[in-house]
């Protein structure tokens, strides 16, 4: 829930258990963590500001790609968030499997536990975006990725279509995804001249 008090020509947002606010100085709305996870509510390929505690503040985009494939040989929902902003490219890889052989033995009768679903990140190393008929290939730690100014053009000047990323772990699986329209859209707010 967020309650808002109009104060000259301001805004002031109190936050309820909340993550977005709005400034009324750049109309972007405020996230107020650079944070990624399956439990943020976050608000998905547009421009925001982010007011973070750690690394202060800054315009982004969170983007966000699901989808069903095999994945260490098991059927998993494999789930990439990132957060693209002016300096860096942050990467969150996960995997979702259900484990449904749950059974236990109790007084001499089979108990069926029912499913867990297991949630697990991966680490990547290798991020590479292709824009047109380039391709970048940056190298990162602890799946942050930095963003050199041929890069930040190529993403702020990148046709209104997906674009297609892969992103190899530390152990060398790849994975293949893309960034909607919708966030390549936002990145020539990100990263302005």
């Amino acid at each position: 829930m967020i309650r808002q008090t109009l104060i000259g020509l301001g805004t002031l947002s109190i936050l309820a258990a909340g993550t977005v606010s709005v400034n009324a100085s750049t109309d972007l709305q405020v996230v107020d963590s650079a944070a990624l996870g399956i439990r943020r509510d976050l608000p998905w390929s547009e421009p925001v500001q982010i007011d973070d505690p750690f690394e202060g503040q800054f315009i982004g985009v969170f983007d966000r790609n699901y989808f069903f494939d095999q994945f260490l040989n098991a059927r998993a929902r494999i789930e990439i968030q990132s957060l693209w902003s002016p300096e860096s490219v942050r990467v969150l890889l996960m995997t979702r499997d259900r484990d449904c052989s749950g059974h236990s033995i109790h007084h001499g009768t089979l108990l069926d536990l029912g499913c867990l679903e297991l949630t697990t990140s991966r680490k990547v190393t290798e991020l590479f975006v292709r824009v047109d008929e380039q391709v970048f290939q940056v190298s990162g730690e602890n799946n942050l990725f930095q963003v050199s100014d041929e890069f930040a053009q190529a993403l702020q000047t990148a046709p209104h279509e997906n674009v297609s990323i892969r992103l190899v772990t530390e152990t060398g699986e790849v994975v293949d995804s893309e960034i909607g329209q919708g966030t390549v859209e936002a990145w020539k707010t990100v990263y302005t001249d």
